[in-house]
Order: structure tokens, then C-alpha cells, then sequence
């Protein structure tokens, strides 16, 4: 009898060494979890003092319930089998579910709470304070920035927040779980809920001090004074309002059921129409395509934070994702989508246009007399009727014509950022001359000014710098005006209102009459015939290809030319003895082989030449240069390191001086040794120069993007560039392979002719 017990307390000891258990265990069975109704006799985890620690009490009164101090010692009970599934908050669960894909979810929400501050009951005042505090920064923005940041976009980097110099403190209970809320980095505490503490701290005109316990603990905490305030995610629920008050809401929080995905079991068997897309709110568990920093990637963060929100750096870009299922829907202005529908029979919009939001042309916040100048220019064609004429031709008729608008050079240049691949009405590029109401705006305003203008095609992203560092004079895009964007260029007055749409392929969404949406195809060989006439002969696009590839040929000679000599002048320095020219030979070749070749190029588009009106060109030139030049030095170096040093005493003992001796016996050596690899670094310099689009350089990849937003062609274009890229690589190589050919004729002869 005594073996028994002590085996049982043996079998025990696992489960209350890291919990506590509340309820009976019960026949757990082995069998995979499809939905949480099968928790009702399975070990559940939840966090010691939660909502979920009540709700699975609640609900699973049969099942076995395990209660944790943290967040990390749920997850270490799931991934250990110590628990069958557990309960969490679904925002810091998209965090964990980023870095650990082991793990799956179990059904959709089971329940939503407000989230609030707790604060003691007699400390109604600061309760009250901090209400007020809320209020301020949800009027000026602030507060949309923080869930931008935290919950949006995911950023880890705490804002400087300035402390007063008092000696007044405010206590802040806090319990690191997860991000986005709370967490330990770097030995300090980041997150939501820490920002919003110190933002009060400093409304208050205090410094700040937390409390970092375990949730459990939150709440007596504050009761007994030890805090004055709890700041963790905190549900507001009616059995916590008995003991603490809360402040109002800062935001809604889900909880989830998750488990490890091993154990969740997948209906093989479903209805054929259970996954069309019917309306917007079907949107919640897919993946969603947006264009990187566009209003529409904040929208898919903000309305749907378990969705999978993809990113892509053009309109053609998600599109092209549709098409090919990488993304179940995309999200993009209904405008322009209406001429995407009228070229992809296969894709179809779900319910109507969403989120209509002015739109604007973007000024430097350092240039308000240029966007003084736009206003008091579209009020004129708003008051000659102008106005009305441009909208009637880009947006009600079906095949717009591009009027003739002269812009005089009498008083300078005016520089235009626009994105070409926007896709009509807004901006597009036929017969190789950029087109649409953007364009004719633009036009006239410089023609308004005087100044003849020029169009600089960038990536969608690097509008806002660009026109923040100078690089140029305004923004002319569809650009929606938010406060987020407020605080970092200046609007002109809104030209025109846009809302959002999302589209998906016509067979993933359901019909009105309950049918799936059916396309007719054409035959491969037609199919290859039409997309070649439609992306290289009609409105002369063979132009853009022959534009962009003189540029990619461009940049690759004169960045080889520049960065072998550079690579030869530090190969010289970090081969010498001197150490004024070997430490900075060595510190360049780690910085410049270390950096990725896209930061080095915007750095010294926008930071180094930021206040220069440069070429693009030179700019990838030097950049990729640079970039060249650090690994051919080291080329240079293993090369002629590889050569006996008794080669060059050999060639001095003949009679030639150290110069001759390089010259006429080490180097030809050391270019057949170093040409295998150049080779290889050469044709990388090529394919790497796909990335001047950023910058605003029109290349090989930016006329496939010209093009793709043009004819919506997914597939075409794509494989064309790829094959030109292969034909440039194929044939550099092919020069290369002669040049090796013949200098290693001529080192033979060289020697014969000495023997």
C-alpha cells in the first residue's frame, strides 16, 4: 500500500512542479483535437488569475484545468505534452505564432474583452487623470501610432520618452508576457502597454518605476497600494470590477485556443463552398495581399489581426500573387481596380468599396510655398472648370487620351515622384510616355509655375523619403491622407476621394446566386501569342525592355570599371605593411561585404548625395561599385597571395625593378588564378543592379513592372526579363571566358619567349 501512494505522488509530482490544477482529470483520449468542443475532457492551460482561467473553468467543468504563472511556461507545457491545449490573448499569440510554427490554432475567438487600466477604488483621481490622458492622445494621434507600430506593423523599438526631473514616482505594475503588450529586451521592458505607462508618467509629470510581477499578483498589488496603477492586458470583466476600477478601454483583445499542430486534426472532407469568399468578413483567417506601406496594409493590420497579412512592393506585385494562390485575397484602391478587371476575366472584387479617404499630392514639411502654390493652382481649375474636365476624361471615359500640356523651362525644373505601375486612371506608361489624371495634374501645375517638369518612377515606399530628403520636389500620386503620414510630409487640399476594395480569384469567391464564378481559358499557344503582342508590340513596350536594358548594361560596365580599380587600390592598401593604409582597407572590406547592397544604395542616394541633385545613374554606380570593389580586393589579394615569393626575388634577380617584376610575371599569374572568381562576382553585379527601381533608375526589372501594370500580364513578363537577364549574364560570361583565353596565350608566349 505504501509503494502505491508513493508511485502515485511520483506520477503527480511533473504536473504540480510547474502548475496548479483546478477541476478532476478524466479519461483524456488520443485522439486529435478538431474544434474546442473536444477540450471538455482534455488538460487545459491557462494563466494563474486570468479571464481564461474562469472561462475554462466555466465551460470545461470536466476537464482538467492547469494553471501557470507565465505565458513561457504555457508554451513549454504545450510543446512538452504536459497539456493538451491551452488558452491565450490572440495578439500576443500572432507573435508567438511568427517565431514558432510548430503550433496551430483551434477554432476562431472563443471570447472578446475591453482592455483597461486597473487602478485602486479609492484612487478614483488618478483613474480619473488618466481618462483624460487617453482621450488627448486618441485626438492627436498619438494613440494611432503606438497600435501602428506595436500591433500593426510589429516594431520592437521603444520611443524615447523624456522623464521629468522630479522626485515624484509613479508605480506601474506590469507582468512580462508577449509582445505586443509587454516584454524584456535588452534588460529594459518594451511593448504597448509600457509605452502607454511612461506616456501617463511624463502626462503626469513623474517619473516611472515598474513592478514587473506575475499577472496573478497584478491585481492585489494595486488593491493594497503596493502599485498605483496595473498595466498588462488586463480584461475588464464584471468579477474584477468588485475588487479594482478600470480606466476606459485602450483596446479589444480576443482569446484563442492553441495547441500543437501535430495534435490538431484537419477535416479532410469539407463542404466544396465552405471556403468562398462571400464578404469582407471572410477575410479573417486568410492571407491578404496589400502594397507595402499603402493605407491598405495598415487597414488588412488593423481589421484583420489573424489574417496573414503579405506584403508586396507594387499593385502587379499583388496581383500576381492572387492570381497564382500565394494569397487568397488582395486589397487595392477600387479605382484602379476596375481597370484591372477590365484585362483579368479571372478576378472578381468581394462586396463593395470600403474606407474612402481623400487623396492628395505630398509636399516637404520644409517647402510650404510650393504647397500654397498647388492649392491656389487647383483652385483655378477647380473655378475655370478645368477640374471637372480632367475627371471626366480619366475617370468616366473608357480610353483617355493624354492632352498636349507644354511646360516652359522660364523658371527651373520641377522634380514629380510618382510610382509608374499605379495602373490607369491614376498613372501608367503607353507608347513609353507616362499617362493619367496624376500625370495631367502635374503637368499643368508646373505649366501654373512656369517650369518644365520632370517624373521621377520610385518605389511606392521611398516616395516619402525622397521627398522629405529633397531628392524631390512633391509627390504626384494617389497618396491617401492619414495622420500617421501628416507628421512626416504636408498635404496639399484633396483632389479626389478613393475607397478600398478587395478582389480575388472568381472560382474563390461565391456568388449572389450561392455559384462559384467560372472563367473561360484559351489555348497555351494563343495564350503566349497574345501576351506576346500585348506586353511587347502594342503601345511600343519593346521600347521600355530596350530602355532598360541600355541602363542595367549601363550600370554593370561602369560599376565593374569603377569598382575593380577601386578594388586594386585597397587590395594595394591592405596588402601593405603600413598600418595608416591596412586598418582602413580591412575596416571598408568588413563594413562593405557586411552591408546588403540595397541599404548601401539607399544611403547614399538619400544620406550621402541628400542634398545633391545627382543622377540615379551615378549613384548605383558608386553604390555597386563600392560594393564591387571590397570583394574584388580580396580577389586581388588571395590571388597575388598565392604566388611564390620567390617569383618576385626570381624576377628581380634577372634584372627587372619591383614595378616590372608585378607587371610582367605576377600579374598575369594572378589573373588567371582570380578570373574563375571575378567571373562569378561579375555576373552577381549584374543581377544585383535589379534593384536601382528604388532610386528611381528605369532598368530591366522597373520595365517589367511598367509593364505588368500595364497589361496585368502575371507570367510574361516575369519570364522575359529572366530570360534577357540570363542572355546579359550568358554572354558577359562568354567575354570573360575569351579574355582568360587570351591572356593565358599570351603569359605562354611571355614565357616561351624568356626560355
Amino acid at each position: 500500500m505504501l509503494k502505491i501512494c508513493i508511485l502515485s505522488i511520483a506520477l503527480l509530482l511533473p504536473s504540480l512542479s510547474n502548475a496548479n490544477t483546478v477541476g478532476h482529470p478524466s479519461d483524456a483520449t488520443t485522439a486529435k483535437l478538431s474544434s474546442v468542443d473536444d477540450l471538455k475532457d482534455k488538460r487545459i492551460g491557462v494563466l494563474l488569475g486570468s479571464a481564461h482561467e474562469s472561462y475554462a473553468t466555466e465551460h470545461y467543468p470536466n476537464a482538467l484545468i492547469l494553471q501557470y504563472k507565465n505565458s513561457g511556461d504555457i508554451l513549454l507545457a504545450i510543446k512538452t505534452n504536459k497539456i493538451d491545449a491551452a488558452l491565450y490573448d490572440a495578439e500576443p499569440l500572432r507573435e508567438i505564432f511568427k517565431k514558432d510554427k510548430s503550433l496551430a490554432l483551434l477554432g476562431e475567438t472563443l471570447f472578446s474583452f475591453d482592455v483597461g487600466v486597473g487602478f485602486n477604488k479609492k484612487n478614483n483621481q488618478l483613474k480619473d487623470r488618466f481618462n483624460t490622458f487617453l482621450a488627448e492622445i486618441k485626438a492627436n494621434g498619438i494613440y494611432d501610432d503606438m497600435v501602428n507600430r506595436w500591433m500593426i506593423k510589429g516594431e520592437i523599438v521603444m520611443p524615447e520618452i523624456s522623464e521629468p526631473k522630479t522626485d515624484a514616482t509613479l508605480l506601474v505594475g506590469v507582468s512580462d508576457g508577449n509582445l505586443p503588450f509587454t516584454i524584456v529586451k535588452d534588460n529594459q521592458l518594451i511593448g504597448f502597454d509600457i509605452e502607454l505607462s511612461k506616456r501617463f508618467a511624463a502626462f503626469e509629470g513623474k517619473n516611472i518605476k515598474f513592478l514587473n510581477m506575475d499577472f496573478g499578483s497584478l491585481i492585489a498589488a494595486v488593491s493594497t497600494g503596493k502599485a498605483d496603477m496595473i498595466a498588462s492586458s488586463i480584461y475588464v470583466t464584471n468579477e474584477r470590477k468588485k475588487q479594482i476600477d478600470f480606466s476606459d478601454p485602450y483596446y479589444f483583445e480576443g482569446t484563442k485556443v492553441f495547441a500543437l499542430k501535430q495534435n490538431v486534426n484537419v477535416p479532410s472532407t469539407k463542404n466544396p463552398e465552405d471556403h468562398l469568399l462571400a464578404s469582407l468578413d471572410d477575410l479573417h483567417n486568410k492571407n491578404i495581399g496589400v502594397m507595402l506601406g499603402s493605407t491598405h496594409d495598415t487597414f488588412a493590420h488593423k481589421h484583420y489581426p489573424q489574417a496573414e497579412i503579405h506584403q508586396y512592393k507594387s499593385p502587379s506585385d499583388v496581383l500576381l500573387a492572387v492570381k497564382t494562390q500565394k494569397v487568397d485575397v488582395g486589397i487595392y484602391n477600387s479605382i484602379s481596380l476596375k481597370e484591372i478587371l477590365k484585362t483579368n476575366s479571372d478576378i472578381s472584387t468581394i462586396g463593395e468599396p470600403f474606407e474612402i479617404m481623400p487623396v492628395a499630392f505630398g509636399f516637404s514639411k520644409d517647402n510650404t510655398a510650393l504647397q500654397q502654390k498647388f492649392n491656389e493652382f487647383l483652385k483655378s481649375i477647380k473655378s475655370s472648370g478645368l477640374y471637372e474636365e480632367i475627371i471626366n476624361r480619366w475617370i468616366k471615359q473608357d480610353d483617355p487620351i493624354m492632352p498636349e500640356i507644354k511646360t516652359p523651362n522660364k523658371n527651373g525644373l520641377l522634380v514629380a515622384g510618382h510610382v509608374s505601375d499605379g495602373g490607369l486612371p491614376f498613372v501608367t506608361v503607353k507608347d513609353n510616355e507616362n499617362i493619367g489624371m496624376n500625370i495631367e495634374l502635374a503637368k499643368r501645375f508646373a505649366a501654373y509655375l512656369g517650369k518644365d517638369i520632370r517624373f521621377d518612377d520610385m518605389e511606392f515606399g521611398s516616395l516619402i523619403p525622397a521627398v522629405s530628403s529633397g531628392k524631390i520636389n512633391f509627390i504626384a500620386v494617389t497618396l491617401m491622407i492619414t495622420e500617421e503620414r501628416k507628421q512626416k510630409i504636408n498635404f496639399a487640399d484633396s483632389y479626389f476621394e478613393i475607397g478600398m476594395s478587395a478582389f480575388a480569384l472568381k472560382k474563390n469567391i461565391a456568388s449572389k446566386d450561392g455559384d462559384v464564378g467560372k472563367v473561360n481559358g484559351t489555348s497555351f499557344l494563343q495564350g503566349v501569342i497574345d501576351s506576346f503582342r500585348s506586353n511587347i508590340i502594342e503601345e511600343k513596350r519593346y521600347l521600355l525592355i530596350i530602355g532598360g536594358l541600355q541602363t542595367t548594361i549601363l550600370i554593370s560596365i561602369l560599376s565593374t570599371i569603377f569598382g575593380t580599380l577601386l578594388g586594386a587600390v585597397v587590395c594595394f592598401m591592405r596588402m601593405s605593411k603600413n598600418n595608416l593604409l591596412n586598418v582602413p582597407a580591412k575596416i571598408y572590406i568588413s563594413i562593405l561585404r557586411g552591408m546588403p547592397v540595397l541599404v548601401l544604395l539607399m544611403l547614399i542616394f538619400y544620406v550621402v548625395f541628400g542634398s545633391v541633385n545627382i543622377n540615379p545613374i551615378i549613384v548605383a554606380t558608386v553604390a555597386f561599385g563600392m560594393n564591387f570593389g571590397a570583394y574584388v580586393a580580396e580577389i586581388f589579394r588571395s590571388g597575388i597571395e598565392g604566388i611564390e615569393k620567390g617569383q618576385m626575388e626570381a624576377g628581380i634577380a634577372m634584372g627587372f625593378n619591383k614595378l616590372k617584376t608585378f607587371i610582367f610575371i605576377i600579374l598575369p599569374q594572378t589573373i588567371q588564378r582570380v578570373l574563375p572568381v571575378y567571373k562569378g562576382e561579375f555576373i552577381s553585379l549584374v543581377k544585383m543592379t535589379s534593384i536601382v527601381g528604388y532610386i528611381a533608375v528605369q532598368d530591366l526589372t522597373k520595365a517589367s513592372d511598367i509593364i505588368r501594370s500595364r497589361t496585368f500580364d502575371a507570367f510574361f513578363p516575369l519570364i522575359m526579363i529572366a530570360i534577357l537577364y540570363f542572355l546579359i549574364s550568358f554572354l558577359l560570361m562568354l567575354f570573360l571566358d575569351y579574355v582568360e583565353k587570351i591572356t593565358d596565350s599570351k603569359y605562354k608566349r611571355q614565357l616561351r619567349s624568356k626560355s
